[in-house]
């Protein structure tokens, strides 16, 4: 795995990034378990990318990560999979693939699962819903480059989140 950390702006704010190239889909799911561990009440992870980027993967590797007491799977069907830890929390994952737009994004109660106080959020194909977004999550880009390769790219929108990724950087290192 191949971690490289950058910084952009966007409208004049820093976003911090991080590039990673992974090899395999068990160090895609290796990523999103490091990244589960570090998952706290009140987090949003968004995660983009076409069919077949390694979404799922990913969320599994981060629900595990977690400690997810279920089986973490994509929940297209259903929209919303909630899952627990022996802690008492709560991860809410999302799938809005089938979901026409943004406004859609009320069937499912996108806004209160996004403030309920003792849960963590992460969100599939979160670029259909965008413009329901609080300001602050960690959003994440996910491209197949062939079968085994992904390019993952980590941006964090907010100071919650660029410590997060500054974690992974350091544990890397």
């Amino acid at each position: 795995m191949k971690i490289c950390p950058t910084v952009q702006c966007y409208n004049h704010i820093k976003v911090f990034a991080l590039d990673v190239v992974t090899h395999s889909p068990t160090q895609t799911y290796q990523l999103g378990q490091q990244l589960g561990a570090m998952i706290r009440e009140g987090d949003l992870i968004c995660l983009c990318g076409e069919l077949g980027a390694g979404k799922t993967t990913l969320a599994s590797g981060i629900g595990n990560g977690w400690g997810a007491q279920q089986i973490v799977n994509s929940p297209t069907f259903v929209f919303v999979n909630e899952y627990s830890n022996t802690r008492g929390g709560r991860l809410y994952h999302i799938d809005a693939y089938r979901l026409r737009d943004a406004a859609d994004s009320q069937s499912i109660a996108l806004d209160d699962l996004l403030n309920e106080p003792h849960g963590a959020v992460m969100i599939e194909w979160a670029e259909r819903v965008q413009e329901v977004l609080p300001d602050e999550y960690l959003q994440i880009d996910l491209v197949a480059v062939d079968d085994q390769t992904r390019q993952v790219k980590l941006e964090a929108r907010g100071e919650r989140y660029r410590q997060l990724l500054e974690s992974i950087v350091i544990r890397e290192s």
